[in-house]
C-alpha cells in the first residue's frame, strides 16, 4: 500500500510530491497525460503574481503571498530560471486609475508592496512610453518563470528522492478501503493507498464528488498566448496589462497583457472564454483573433511603440493555450474533503496558481505529515543535476562541454542551439521525455522561429535511438498524436555492393 497517491502533475501535484519526499514515505503521482505538466500549468501567461490583486482575506490571496516569497529559492535550488521583472498595470483613462488605487489598497491590505505612479513617473522609468498612459501600479515583487520547466524540475527533484511517477493514467474510480483508499485507472491498474490528495486540476470536481458529501463544479476557463520572436525581448523588460475586468460567469479576468518570458521571448495574452471540455486545449482562431486586434489598439500605449510603432503581427512565431479550473465559488478549494477522511482537495487553483502552487505544496505535506507521523530522510537531495544550457554558455564554457561530450558539438536545433547531447540527456533523465513535445519542453528544440522545422526529424530519430522505437512509434505529444502514418514506399531497396 502507498503511504500517499497524488492525482496530477500539475504545479500542485509537482510541488506537493516534491515537499513530502523530504519524508520517509511511499509516494506515487498519477497523471492522465503523457508526459508532466500537461494540463493548466503548461498552458498559462508564465507570470510570478505579486498578490496584490486577490480579495484580502481567501486562499487566493494567502497562497500568492506565501508562494511569491518562495520563488527565489526554490529555483536557485532547482536551477530553474527566473526573473522579478516586476508587474505594471497600466492606466489610459482616469476610470482605469481608480482601479488602481483599488488595487494599491488591495495590495496593502496583503502585505505586497506596490507604487502608484503617474505620467511622468512612467516616463521615468519607462521613457518611450506610449502617449495615453497617464499612469499605473508596479509591483516590484512581480517576476516571470518557465511553468513546464518548473514543473519538471520539481517532478524531477521528487523522482531523485524516491517519488514514483505513473503517466498516462487516468483515475476513473475512488472507492474507499478500511484504510484508506482504491483508486483504479482507465486500464484497470489499481493503486491502494492511506491517503489521496487531489490535484487533478479542471478533473478535480470529478475526483472530489466521487467520495465526499460537498460537491463542487469546476468550469473550464480557456485563455490563449501568441509567442513572439526572441528579437523583440529587449523592448519588453517588464510585464505589462490592463486593468482587471470582471467576467459574466464569475471572478475576474486580469486581461490581456505582454510578458518578457524567462527563455527570451515575448509572451501576449490571454484571453478568457468559458468552456465544457475538460480537456480542449485547442488554440481558435476566435482566441488569436482576439489577441491580435486587442494589441493593434493596445500596441502604441506600451514602450515598444516608439521602435514599432504598429503591432508586428508577422513577429509572432506561435501560439498556444490552456485552461484554467475556476470553482464554483471564486475561491481555491484547499483541505480534507468533508465525509471523506483522508481524501484531500488542492482543486480549484486557477492564476495566480502557479505563484500560488509551491506554497499550496508545503501546505499539502504539513497536513499528511499531521496524520501519518513520518521520518524525515537523512539523505534528502533538494535540488537536481542539470547541465547549463550551450546557448548560455561562452566560448570556453563550450569547447569543456565539447571535449567531456563531443555530441555537445552536434547542434540539432539552430534556432535556440540545442544540442544532440542535450536531447539525449533529456530523454535520460528522472521523468525523462517520451515525445517530440516533450522534448521540446525540457530542451527547447523546436520553440524558436522555425518552430521544428528543421529539427524535428532529428528529435525523432534521436528518441528512436534511446528508447528503441520506430519512427513510425514517436508521437508529438503521446497517445495516438504519431507524427508519421506510414512508409511512402512499401519496397525496400537492398544495398547493392560495389
Amino acid at each position: 500500500m502507498w503511504d500517499v497517491v497524488i492525482v496530477g502533475a500539475g504545479v500542485c501535484g509537482a510541488a506537493t510530491a516534491r515537499a513530502l519526499s523530504r519524508y520517509q514515505l511511499r509516494i506515487a503521482v498519477l497523471e492522465k497525460g503523457s508526459d508532466v505538466c500537461a494540463g493548466a500549468s503548461r498552458g498559462n501567461s508564465a507570470m510570478v503574481h505579486g498578490g496584490f490583486d486577490p480579495e484580502p482575506g481567501t486562499l487566493k490571496a494567502k497562497y500568492n503571498v506565501l508562494g511569491n516569497r518562495m520563488f527565489d529559492r526554490l529555483c536557485e535550488e532547482l536551477q530553474v530560471p527566473f526573473q522579478r521583472s516586476g508587474t505594471l498595470i497600466l492606466a489610459t483613462s482616469e476610470a482605469d486609475m481608480k482601479s488602481v488605487e483599488e488595487l494599491h489598497q488591495r495590495g496593502e491590505q496583503n502585505g505586497v508592496s506596490t507604487v502608484v505612479m503617474d505620467r511622468e513617473a512612467l516616463l521615468q522609468r519607462w521613457p518611450t512610453m506610449g502617449e495615453g498612459a497617464v499612469g499605473g501600479l508596479f509591483c516590484p515583487s512581480g517576476g516571470i518563470v518557465c511553468p513546464y520547466t518548473l514543473v519538471i524540475a520539481m517532478c524531477e527533484n521528487a523522482a531523485r528522492n524516491g517519488v514514483q511517477f505513473y503517466l498516462d493514467t487516468e483515475v476513473t474510480n475512488i472507492s474507499p478501503l478500511e484504510d484508506g483508499w482504491r483508486l483504479t485507472s482507465q486500464d484497470g491498474s489499481t493503486f491502494d493507498t492511506k491517503l489521496v490528495i487531489n490535484c487533478a486540476g479542471t478533473h478535480a470536481d470529478r475526483l472530489n464528488n466521487l467520495v465526499s458529501t460537498e460537491k463542487f463544479r469546476i468550469l473550464p476557463r480557456f485563455g490563449a498566448h501568441l509567442i513572439m520572436d526572441r528579437e523583440y525581448i529587449k523592448w519588453v523588460d517588464t510585464t505589462i496589462t490592463q486593468t482587471p475586468t470582471k467576467l459574466p460567469t464569475g471572478g475576474h479576468t486580469k486581461g490581456m497583457g505582454i510578458m518578457p518570458s524567462a527563455d527570451g521571448t515575448v509572451i501576449l495574452g490571454c484571453d478568457s472564454v468559458d468552456y465544457t471540455d475538460p480537456d480542449d486545449v485547442a488554440t481558435t482562431s476566435r482566441s488569436i483573433n482576439a489577441i491580435v486586434d486587442y494589441f493593434k489598439t493596445f500596441w502604441k500605449y506600451l514602450p515598444i511603440s516608439a521602435v514599432y510603432p504598429n503591432f508586428p503581427v508577422e513577429g509572432v512565431i506561435n501560439a498556444y493555450g490552456g485552461l484554467r479550473p475556476h470553482p464554483d465559488r471564486d475561491d481555491y478549494i484547499i483541505g480534507e474533503a468533508p465525509g471523506a477522511p483522508g481524501f484531500l482537495n488542492a482543486a480549484g487553483i486557477e492564476s495566480p496558481g502557479l505563484t500560488a502552487g509551491p506554497a499550496i505544496g508545503e501546505h499539502m505535506a504539513e497536513l499528511v505529515v499531521e496524520k501519518l507521523h513520518p521520518q524525515k530522510k537523512e539523505n534528502y537531495l533538494p535540488g537536481r543535476e542539470i547541465c547549463k544550457p550551450f546557448r548560455e554558455m561562452d566560448e570556453q564554457e563550450r569547447r569543456a562541454a565539447i571535449r567531456e561530450n563531443p555530441d555537445y558539438a552536434k547542434i540539432v536545433c539552430r534556432c535556440e542551439q540545442v544540442t544532440e547531447a542535450e536531447i539525449r540527456d533529456a530523454i535520460r533523465r528522472p521523468v525523462g521525455a517520451r515525445s517530440v513535445n516533450a522534448v521540446k519542453m525540457r530542451t527547447r528544440a523546436g520553440m524558436g522561429r522555425c518552430q521544428g522545422g528543421f529539427c524535428q526529424s532529428r528529435v525523432v530519430e534521436l528518441l528512436c535511438e534511446e528508447l528503441g522505437l520506430t519512427p513510425l512509434e514517436v508521437t508529438q505529444a503521446g497517445k495516438d498524436s504519431y507524427i508519421l502514418l506510414g512508409e511512402s514506399c512499401s519496397h525496400r531497396f537492398e544495398e547493392v555492393a560495389p
